[in-house]
């Protein structure tokens, strides 16, 4: 599975998606289904999607790219999907493919790069704020729920909720599920379907007693 690489962050916003990430490996040169072009796409924890660069306020993200380099991505999402689908290599749509790649690979390079490494160390550590102001938790919680997470989204989009204890977890998740029409249904055990609760990646119990349910 490709890397999921951060490429910019939406600034002044209490978006749950604000931290956007990309997989550079998909945008090498090699056909999806061995017949299109794949378009840049962006997502994050809790989404997946088309990216449109050209309606990015620049002025409002932060990123090591430029807007000239935003341009060329959006100028390359726009030329993949002229290109079209049913491509057969080494026919002429092929070739124009190809060339459109060969614009991005250095922008692919840059986000690579140790320079974007150290610009989502910055970008982690303003929302490991966030995460903790708004869920009160402190920052070895924070730090635990990022080095426990399995995959490569470092951002609040990770975190759906924090529970006060396993309690609450449990009768939460058996209410929404359905198990339960009363959420203080006392003929079901609420103290073993929350220990079972924690054999799944989605939760996850704090230092402090307090159970975190993450996205994925």
């Amino acid at each position: 599975m490709s890397r999921n690489t951060f490429i910019f962050k939406q600034q002044g916003t209490d978006d749950r998606d604000c931290v956007k990430y990309i997989q550079i490996e998909r945008y090498k040169g090699d056909l999806e289904c061995e017949h299109y072009f794949p378009s840049i796409t962006l997502s994050g924890a809790c989404f997946s999607g088309s990216a449109n660069f050209s309606e990015i306020d620049f002025d409002t993200i932060s990123t090591i790219l430029t807007i000239e380099e935003f341009i060329i991505l959006s100028n390359f999402n726009e030329g993949v999907r002229n290109v079209g689908y049913g491509i057969k290599k080494g026919d002429e749509r092929h070739r124009q493919g190809l060339d459109l790649v060969k614009t991005i690979q250095p922008i692919l390079v840059k986000l690579g790069s140790k320079e974007n490494e150290n610009l989502f160390e910055t970008i982690q550590e303003e929302e490991k704020e966030y995460l903790m102001n708004e869920f009160s938790i402190d920052e070895e919680d924070v730090d635990f729920i990022f080095n426990n997470y399995s995959l490569d989204y470092r951002d609040r989009g990770i975190v759906s909720y924090v529970f006060n204890d396993i309690d609450e977890a449990s009768h939460e998740e058996a209410w929404s599920l359905g198990y339960v029409k009363d959420e203080k249904d006392e003929y079901f055990d609420y103290k073993k379907f929350g220990e079972d609760l924690l054999e799944f990646e989605q939760y996850l119990k704090l230092a402090d007693g307090k159970m975190a349910c993450l996205c994925f």
